[in-house]
């Protein structure tokens, strides 16, 4: 009786883990080229800083970072942490992202701290990039998240100069700023979302990790828009890296953070609108 539980639980796992593969499949198949460098975050940019660049409509990209422990947004110097994230494109001027940060101990995600810091942000494209403007973005956490400490407000403009038929290039400047507005709440009284409303301050707040405070800075060039280099000021810390696109859809990258700490990262992305185009 005992086996057979088990081997009917066993199937319905196969079972599962073949109708996603499948799934993944045919999103492989369906989807056209994109090319769009994504941040900490999941949002287009850099490394942490984000950028104003404007992407397909449709378009679903989920990926996978690694954050080092002397530059964790959770636990400053002592864990290090790995954020899940899917951003979705809803109409041309406006994607959206949801994130999961998880600390690790021993290699392992640290199961103490449940799903960890979630998050849900918004990128508005308020001005569209024309030959002598740059695009210019809004970027902000949603206020109705609580105990997070990926939080972003900021503004963000960004220039594309095509240098020649092969190279690239990119820039990027813009201000976040160390308020935002979130909840007094705590995960076990959280029954109203639309109560405790609070103006808080990055720098005073239970993570105290500045998180893109400041002025910030970004660029990176490419070659035909499948391997670069990039660099970036977040408000902290100047830090670089280098990015390649595999099989069309894949994206990996890998930086150093002040000059002494490596994170990394890969993100897959597909248009969920094969016939929308650039």
């Amino acid at each position: 009786m005992v086996d057979n539980i088990f081997f009917n639980f066993t199937l319905k796992k196969q079972a599962q883990k073949l109708i996603i593969f499948k799934c993944f499949i045919c999103f492989w198949l369906v989807s056209s080229q994109v090319d769009a460098q994504r941040n900490i975050s999941g949002k287009p940019g850099y490394l942490n800083v984000p950028s104003a660049t404007s992407i397909e409509d449709a378009l679903l990209c989920l990926g996978y970072a690694y954050n080092p422990k002397a530059y964790s947004l959770r636990s400053p110097g002592k864990l290090p942490e790995q954020i899940l994230y899917a951003n979705l494109v809803l109409i041309p001027n406006l994607d959206v992202t949801f994130s999961l940060l998880q600390m690790r101990k021993n290699g392992k995600r640290l199961k103490s701290e449940a799903l960890g810091d979630r998050q849900f942000d918004i990128r508005w494209r308020a001005i569209k990039e024309k030959k002598y403007r740059p695009s210019i973005a809004l970027v902000m956490t949603n206020p109705f998240t609580i105990d997070a400490s990926m939080v972003t407000q900021a503004i963000v403009a960004t220039k594309h100069f095509e240098i020649n038929k092969f190279w690239t290039a990119e820039l990027t400047g813009g201000y976040g700023s160390n308020y935002y507005l979130g909840r007094n709440v705590t995960n076990s009284d959280n029954g109203n979302v639309f109560s405790k409303f609070i103006l808080r301050k990055k720098s005073t707040d239970g993570f105290n990790n500045r998180y893109l405070v400041g002025v910030l800075a970004g660029g990176k060039i490419a070659f035909q828009d499948k391997v670069g280099l990039m660099a970036e000021w977040d408000g902290l810390k100047l830090n670089g890296g280098a990015f390649v696109r595999l099989f069309k859809h894949l994206n990996v990258q890998a930086g150093i953070l002040n000059g002494d700490s490596w994170m990394f990262g890969a993100s897959f992305q597909g248009n969920l609108n094969p016939k929308t185009q650039k």
